[in-house]
């Protein structure tokens, strides 16, 4: 049985870069695919904080290495 914290958890979008592609990518948390792709971390930045503002959901930042930048 679902609790109320799992009833009211938002979803969890992430920046993240991809080496391969050199690009700034948004996944959602348990997506086998990407959501959009961004030659610069400013965009991917803009587009995600559209997403949450929209959609209600939480995001978190990395940086190039892949360490969390911010919530």
């Amino acid at each position: 049985m679902e609790t109320n914290e799992e009833k009211t958890k938002k979803p969890v979008y992430r920046v993240l870069y991809d080496k391969d592609d050199r690009t700034w990518k948004i996944k959602k948390d348990g997506a086998k695919r990407v959501i959009a792709s961004f030659p610069t971390k400013d965009e991917a930045l803009k587009r995600v904080k559209e997403l949450s503002e929209t959609n209600d959901l939480n995001f978190i930042v990395h940086k190039k290495d892949g360490k969390f930048q911010k919530k």
